[in-house]
């Protein structure tokens, strides 16, 4: 397995706008190589729509920096697109690498 595609982690942080109300933002917090592997798109209809959905696998080698972090609270940016984290593995707790299983996010989803 090769580690040769440049992902991005961001974090959702709260902060402040412009007149101090309170909002939360994603950050870039770690950069590392990882292991991409699509595990099959699909097609559903929704609202007269059709949509697709694009589900990717990313596996890095493990990084106490990232291993503490739910799902809901980190999403990776990879080619300029975003994905949501679903579900974080550390296999059998070993401690050598993280496996991502994430969902591509729609265009028009909040950023």
């Amino acid at each position: 397995m090769t580690y040769n595609k440049k992902i991005v982690f961001q974090v959702l942080k709260n902060a402040s706008d412009k007149i101090g109300n309170d909002i939360q933002k994603w950050e870039d917090f770690f950069t590392a190589w990882a292991y991409v592997n699509g595990t099959g798109g699909r097609e559903y209809y929704s609202a007269a729509q059709v949509n697709s959905q694009n589900d990717i696998i990313f596996k890095i080698r493990y990084s106490r920096k990232i291993a503490g972090f739910l799902s809901s609270e980190i999403r990776i940016v990879y080619n300029n697109k975003i994905f949501d984290v679903k579900h974080i593995d550390d296999f059998q707790e070993q401690h050598r690498q993280l496996v991502f299983r994430t969902e591509q996010r729609n265009r028009g989803g909040s950023e």
